[in-house]
């Protein structure tokens, strides 16, 4: 695969903006496919005051799934692409790139971007150019990335050593960069990730039920997420089958795609599930969806801080979700929803059944979606990643 960028489209301005001109900013990521991390990013440029920073997307790997979208944000994309396993001349290829842009901060997102965006930006700024010292670094830390993994553990250390800001997205997050990878307390933030409730909000669940076509009565369970190891179907679909014994009006709907598909199908079909699972594939449609259900179930093993399920807290769902990296900051035990041990179907059955049942459901879901628009706003990240911007370009 060559090393020369591919860039869609062609950015408008010189090597370095004039006095009073827009910083450009350059979000780092692996590409834009379907997640979380790549939704939250999209949301940041939908949002970000163009009259102070200029965004532009720069991708490791492929555009994404998610990429159009930035057309209709106006905001350029580059794919710089990656050779397999560790590849030493993309930092010399990037920072090349910033120099060329005159890029003047480094947003990354994750482990392998945050490596080479920071190894790249210090390459520029070691080029000492003229009008400025090179572009600053800040890091965005999603989930927990590997705690356990020492290597990897090790490589998130130097990375942050050449970051101005290291951004956890949860307190749970945040002890992993202070307490594991020992990142200098004074560059560690928390920025809660954010969501639109105007978009995501109450209301509709007959329509949503007609939209997925699945039945109009009955307890419906729903949930978002890749159909990936991580996030544990299989404990979901066994505890579904445990709450069908009790609930057969039960209905699961399952909403994502991904490796796993195949064999969550053949499983359904084990437990004689049949026509009471759904799955939908990806939807673009997920705000308009979220009303058709009675409650939401995420059995993930780990998370970073779960997009989804604050979405669908802001649609005004209770909650039952493993009790793992960010899901408690979330949910209020027992107020907005139910915390379980991971990997354990009978509980998270035992805890589906328990909501099926409480005379509060409704309120719930309207605790919870007050706790988002406290907490989780998307104009409230916005603003605290800008004001970041600002500080650390001094201004």
């Amino acid at each position: 695969m060559s090393g020369a960028p591919e860039v869609r489209p062609a950015g408008g301005e010189g090597p370095r903006a004039a006095p009073g001109q827009p910083a450009k900013v350059a979000h780092v990521v692996l590409s834009l496919n379907v997640g979380g991390l790549e939704r939250v990013v999209l949301r940041l440029l939908e949002r970000t005051a163009r009259d102070r920073f200029a965004p532009i997307v720069c991708a490791l790997e492929e555009p994404g799934a998610l990429a159009e979208e930035l057309a209709r944000l106006g905001v350029p994309l580059v794919v710089l692409p990656r050779r397999p396993g560790l590849d030493p001349g993309l930092p010399v290829r990037l920072s090349a790139w910033l120099r060329r842009e005159g890029i003047r901060l480094v947003h990354t997102h994750n482990p392998g971007p945050h490596l080479y965006g920071a190894l790249a930006a210090g390459l520029a700024r070691a080029a000492r150019l003229p009008g400025g010292g090179g572009p600053r670094v800040i890091h965005t830390k999603h989930g927990r990335n590997y705690p356990k993994q020492k290597r990897k553990v090790l490589v998130n250390r130097l990375a942050a050593a050449l970051t101005d800001r290291v951004v956890a997205v949860s307190d749970d997050a945040r002890a992993v960069a202070l307490e594991v990878e020992r990142v200098d307390p004074a560059k560690v933030v928390t920025i809660l990730n954010g969501v639109d409730t105007d978009v995501f909000r109450p209301g509709g669940a007959g329509a949503a039920r007609a939209r997925l076509g699945v039945p109009a009565s009955g307890y419906h369970v729903g949930c978002v997420a890749r159909l990936s190891p991580e996030k544990d179907h299989a404990t979901l679909l066994a505890a579904f089958a445990r709450l069908r014994e009790v609930r057969p009006d039960a209905h699961l709907t399952l909403i994502g795609d991904g490796p796993l598909r195949s064999a969550l199908e053949e499983q359904a079909a084990r437990l004689g599930l049949g026509g009471a699972v759904a799955f939908t594939g990806t939807r673009g449609d997920v705000a308009e969806l979220l009303p058709a259900f009675d409650v939401f179930a995420l059995a993930s093993l780990t998370e970073g801080i779960s997009l989804t399920l604050i979405e669908a807290a802001a649609a005004g769902l209770p909650i039952v979700a493993t009790r793992v990296g960010g899901n408690p900051e979330i949910i209020e035990e027992g107020s907005t929803g139910l915390l379980v041990s991971p990997g354990a179907p009978e509980t998270l059955a035992a805890a589906l059944e328990a909501v099926a049942v409480r005379d509060d459901r409704a309120a719930m879901g309207e605790r919870g979606r007050a706790r988002v628009i406290e907490r989780f706003g998307l104009d409230q990240m916005v603003r605290a990643y800008e004001e970041l911007y600002a500080e650390v370009l001094g201004g």
